[in-house]
């Protein structure tokens, strides 16, 4: 299956964890990937995984408002256009509400949801020549209460508002987007938590799969390359749950 080939694609938070799994799956699909994240030697890692030899890897804080408008320019004049961009790069903390720190919660903000923001907007003038797709993952945290999350919470509704604000705008200009909403998978972000003290243990089962088995990132990348690709051409401005039933 080569869903993605001659197209031109750019994968936030590539270096570990469900970035690195939809770098790995879109270039089994033939895609040229542009990976980004912000530890370089973690995102060399995922690169050397990758056969397409015209993809590349570009270290960036996405957000930085001047970092990210470069990292596009540069895309431009390399490759010529952009047909997706995915935006998974995210951080996560817990704590108890009462007690988040103003800068863990301007910390958690700028990267998750202004980060987003800043790939998008700099993305959009490729992609609306291309016609083209943006996946950007949310959470279950965006459409359910998750304890000890605000900030993260928080975050991710507003990535989960702001793709549809992006549907609407501009769905009848030729351009898909989607936000995928993960729960209970296996990655750096989400293995030992450090949880606040004290909690009240009844409320973990609400973070937990009607299974109890946490899957691997290599599910979450199905179905972003899924909403990335044409297969999904009638689909906008959707959250989809890939939760374990968590949340019905």
């Amino acid at each position: 299956m080569e869903r993605f080939k001659d197209k031109i694609v750019v994968i936030t938070g590539a270096g570990s964890g469900i970035g690195r799994s939809t770098a790995l799956r879109l270039d089994s699909e033939g895609a040229t990937c542009i990976i980004v994240d912000i530890n370089e030697s973690q995102l060399e890692e995922t690169l050397a995984m990758m056969s397409n030899s015209k993809s590349s890897s570009k270290v960036l804080d996405i957000s930085s408002i001047e970092d990210s408008k470069t990292c596009f320019k540069d895309i431009r004049e390399s490759y010529k256009k952009l047909d997706a961009l995915i935006n998974i790069a995210g951080i996560l903390r817990f704590d108890n509400s009462h007690e988040v720190q103003i800068e863990d919660w301007n910390k958690i903000l700028n990267i998750n949801l202004t980060g987003t923001f800043f790939m998008c907007s700099h993305a959009l003038p490729m992609l609306l020549e291309s016609k083209g797709a943006i996946v950007n993952v949310s959470s279950t945290a965006a459409l359910g209460a998750h304890a000890w999350t605000a900030a993260y919470s928080a975050s991710k509704g507003g990535i989960s508002a702001f793709s549809k604000t992006l549907a609407v705008e501009y769905g009848m200009k030729g351009l898909n987007i989607n936000c995928v909403c993960p729960a209970s998978i296996e990655t750096p972000m989400s293995t030992n938590p450090i949880m606040p003290k004290d909690i009240d243990t009844r409320l973990l089962k609400k973070i937990m799969p009607l299974d109890g088995v946490n899957r691997s990132p290599d599910d979450i990348a199905s179905t972003i390359a899924f909403l990335a690709s044409d297969d999904a051409i009638h689909i906008n401005g959707i959250d989809l749950r890939v939760d374990g039933g968590l949340l019905t």
